[in-house]
């Protein structure tokens, strides 16, 4: 209340009722803060407990870590061959793919096509359909590539075994040289032979311009985009042209620098084609046969080896032929196989585009019928199949005489 001078006085009868408490009252009033204080503080000391369970360490803790160190430790050792594998795996997806442009000069640019490495090549290599012979040669060099490593690592000043990446790939188109020479740079990759494992795959075209100098620039993006891998030119025959003053045959001559050069070692040059004008280029270069020791012959695969690269095929795509369709594609097979011109015939190419034609006519009879069964879209059949052309050696006309 307030009295007229506007100062505040007290209500009497609130005062009144504030100060008739008895005492028992008022020990009652004592003993509950009491409480209310000690309960205070025993919360506190419990949020304490409880902060200290989450962040202290008592030493049965610590003994208990130490020894899951100790075990994750011994672990790792007894695992070490599949970290190495699995940083490899890492390493394959995190290595920086280069362009694929060559400027030839200012006005013309061409393109390469760059395979990046696998993360696991022997298993690739494997499971390659025939080529047992390019797989125990490959074997053998990584094995040779492997025991120099193990040589510098222990004996860092002994003399080590000189070993040559470069190869020549000799053989017909679909034989599997550019599958192969993808395993081969990822395999001497994991060998620590070579830093990146790639595959740069050049051919004539890459290298020849329409300005003079565009061979030498040609060639030192491709060698730059090659580093670390492995330098494949397709068809490398064509490089050695009729007349003297073909640029090609200059292309050749400033390969051959760069692989003189010791210091250029990171880095495997592979040259493919047809045998005998692969050996032609050999005989009219005689350096080229000392810089190429490893020599992989690709023959044509026989009609078992096609048939089984035909079920891996459309195993991937989760086809099947019917008994009737398969008995119908083996015979289409060896009908071609049998006129086959041996310079043009596709070999796994062939497959490839024998099974392309028969998929194209399965869609299109699929759609057309709209089988009930799911199962049937899956389901190749005689209807599916239709030969496609095959090139037939050409006859020559002549006259006796």
């Amino acid at each position: 209340m307030i009295n007229e001078g506007g100062i505040p006085i007290y209500d009497e009868h609130k005062t009144q009722s504030v100060s008739a408490l008895s005492k028992e009252e008022e020990k009652e009033i004592e003993k509950m803060l009491d409480d209310f204080v000690k309960d205070m503080f025993n919360n506190d000391e419990d949020d304490d407990a409880d902060d200290s369970e989450d962040i202290g360490y008592d030493e049965d803790s610590e003994d208990e870590e130490d020894s899951e160190d100790e075990e994750d430790s011994e672990d790792e050792e007894d695992s070490e061959d599949e970290e190495d594998s699995e940083e490899m795996e890492k390493d394959v997806f995190t290595t920086e793919t280069p362009s694929d442009i060559i400027e030839q000069n200012t006005s013309l640019s061409v393109k390469v096509k760059i395979l990046p490495p696998l993360a696991h090549p022997k298993a690739e290599l494997d499971k390659l359909v025939g080529c047992q012979d390019i797989k125990t040669r490959i074997d053998e060099l990584l094995a040779l590539t492997r025991y120099n490593k193990m040589m510098r690592d222990a004996f860092p000043d002994a003399k080590q075994h000189e070993v040559s990446l470069h190869s020549i790939f000799f053989g017909r188109p679909g034989t599997g040289k550019t599958t192969v020479c993808k395993i081969f740079g990822s395999l001497l990759h994991q060998a620590g032979a070579l830093s990146k494992g790639h595959v740069v795959v050049a051919d004539r075209g890459t290298f020849i311009g329409t300005l003079w100098g565009d061979e030498e620039r040609s060639v030192h993006q491709v060698l730059e985009k090659a580093r670390g891998g492995v330098l494949m030119i397709d068809e490398a025959y064509l490089l050695n042209g009729k007349h003297d003053h073909d640029p090609g045959r200059l292309v050749i001559q400033m390969l051959m620098e760069v692989l003189a050069d010791e210091t250029q070692r990171d880095i495997a040059v592979v040259l493919c084609g047809y045998k005998e004008p692969m050996m032609r280029l050999l005989d009219t270069n005689p350096g080229l046969h000392s810089r190429f020791p490893n020599r992989f012959e690709f023959n044509d695969f026989t009609i078992d080896e096609l048939l089984e690269i035909t079920r891996r095929r459309i195993n991937e795509y989760q086809y099947r032929f019917t008994d009737a369709a398969w008995q119908k594609f083996r015979d289409v097979l060896m009908a071609a196989y049998q006129v086959r011109d041996p310079q043009s015939w596709g070999n796994a190419r062939f497959i490839a585009n024998q099974l392309e034609r028969i998929y194209i006519q399965h869609a299109q009879r699929c759609v057309n019928e709209r089988p009930a069964d799911s199962q049937q879209l899956l389901t190749l059949t005689p209807a599916d199949i239709k030969p496609i052309e095959v090139p037939r050696p050409h006859q020559r006309i002549g006259f006796c005489v």
